[in-house]
């Protein structure tokens, strides 16, 4: 009887959990395309996709637009630096959440800057691109997942192969054969939630620049709700761990 009551609170914790990382997926995800929709908007480089700006910056360079290549630099050297500060933090404090204020405080900063400092391109260029790396810096995994939420590009491909290795590929069965086990349905959600929830926020971001003189209070709304959440349930992993559960947490970079 013991042993069922603990299955059965094991399958609970489980449950609560995938819940609870699905919706620090789309929190996160809803942010960053909101953010780097609002950054391209004002500032014509994206504060948090480097790649795109890398390429930007040899294109800006070939056709001697120094203006455009002064921005981009500037969008490279900020997200670099903040990194770092990310980084730096992350290292003393160890809890994702404190790093996630820092982040919504940068984000509240760049709030007043968009509409009422003069040439404040640079400053607020520096905020988004900063509020972004903290944001990378802090979360680079998600339950086992390894999900990068200020990006795209892998999401999509590990949603493809999460995708496959569930539902369209049968691993072999062969003793000795090299073999992927099979992901679970939240690791095939939390990609797929990644890009939707990005999605959705980059749409919100355009709908909210045409709408409102604020739009960074969203994601920093949205910031504040996930700090709150992850401070609720920190005890999470903890529990299922001692439930006999496998853990499903990250390292001190997940959540």
């Amino acid at each position: 009887m013991s042993h069922i009551m603990d299955e059965v609170r094991t399958d609970l914790l489980q449950t609560r959990l995938a819940r609870t990382l699905i919706r620090r997926t789309i929190g996160l995800g809803f942010v960053a395309g909101f953010v780097n929709t609002v950054g391209f908007f004002d500032l014509h480089v994206y504060p948090g996709i480097m790649t795109g700006n890398t390429v930007q910056l040899g294109i800006a360079l070939e056709r001697t637009d120094w203006h455009l290549l002064s921005l981009t630099a500037l969008t490279i050297a900020f997200f670099f630096v903040g990194g770092i500060v990310g980084s730096l933090i992350r290292r003393h404090l160890r809890r994702p959440p404190l790093e996630l204020i820092v982040m919504a405080v940068l984000l509240l900063a760049a709030t007043p800057v968009r509409t009422r400092v003069n040439n404040a391109i640079p400053v607020e260029l520096g905020l988004l691109a900063m509020a972004m790396a903290m944001q990378g810096e802090t979360v680079s995994r998600i339950g086992t997942v390894t999900v990068q939420t200020v990006v795209v590009t892998n999401n999509l491909l590990h949603f493809a192969d999460a995708l496959v290795g569930r539902f369209l590929w049968a691993p072999a069965a062969t003793e000795g054969q090299g073999t992927h086990s099979r992901p679970t349905v939240i690791e095939v959600a939390i990609p797929g939630c990644a890009w939707a929830s990005y999605s959705i926020g980059a749409c919100a971001g355009a709908l909210a620049i045409a709408a409102v003189r604020a739009p960074l209070l969203f994601p920093i709304f949205v910031v504040v709700l996930l700090v709150v959440d992850m401070l609720l349930h920190a005890e999470t992993q903890p529990v299922l761990q001692r439930a006999g559960a496998a853990p499903m947490a990250g390292r001190s970079r997940g959540l």
